[in-house]
């Protein structure tokens, strides 16, 4: 079973569908359900992250009815503003999502995972927040402090079969690109290799490598096109 956190953002949509041909999904969103229709291997499920009772909640469902578990991260906030003046409200509103939910969510499933002697935890990072870009100071502390949580649960875990890896995401053609200006979009594009932006199916492509790998772990996994 393949939980996924994020579900109706720009990456989490697009990646759904593709995901739904490698196991069946729990699809968790906050406000708009995605749109699973003619789907039968799809479940949306209403969740705030950051809501440790929210979280507990759903955690005894997936103890109850679920099997081998792949948690898939991508759920996220995205402030900008450089370090001045960067708001306290904008900088929790990020921390709550991508770092305090995210660890809720870790901390319920790895127990049905250690009973099992199995599980799956793939965390979305980012290229941008890894670099330290002007304006993303919450932003990019989040991506950054997903990969030492990570590494913390593959050194704890890798005895019990599960594994926790990041994906550090560049450009796509979807997600936090759609915000850019015009002009930002371009000097993206311009500085890619490869002059264009990456195709969703790329990360579905790195998660499936990442849950028939018992031996990756604890890795930080570019999927950037070279940026």
């Amino acid at each position: 079973m393949i939980i996924l956190t994020g579900a109706s953002g720009g990456i989490g949509r697009e990646i759904l569908p593709m995901l739904s041909e490698l196991d069946n999904v729990i699809a968790l969103y906050h406000s708009n359900p995605p749109d699973i229709t003619h789907n039968p291997r799809i479940t949306n499920y209403k969740l705030n992250l950051t809501s440790e009772q929210d979280v507990k909640d759903f955690g005894t469902l997936v103890k109850k009815d679920f099997k081998n578990i792949t948690l898939i991260h991508a759920a996220t906030k995205y402030k900008s503003d450089l370090v001045a003046q960067c708001q306290t409200s904008d900088w929790d509103e990020v921390m709550d999502v991508s770092l305090r939910g995210t660890f809720f969510l870790n901390r319920e499933l790895l127990i049905p995972m250690l009973s099992e002697k199995w599980g799956r935890i793939i965390h979305f990072s980012s290229i941008a927040g890894l670099r330290g870009m002007p304006g993303t100071l919450a932003y990019s502390t989040a991506k950054n402090g997903l990969i030492g949580m990570s590494r913390v649960i593959a050194r704890e875990h890798a005895r019990f079969g599960i594994t926790s890896n990041v994906l550090a995401l560049g450009y796509f053609n979807t997600g936090i690109v759609d915000t850019l200006s015009e002009k930002v979009r371009k000097k993206i594009i311009d500085e890619l290799p490869s002059k264009k932006l990456g195709d969703p199916s790329n990360i579905v492509n790195a998660i499936e490598f990442l849950i028939k790998s018992e031996y990756t772990n604890g890795s930080v996994l570019n999927i950037d096109g070279a940026v």
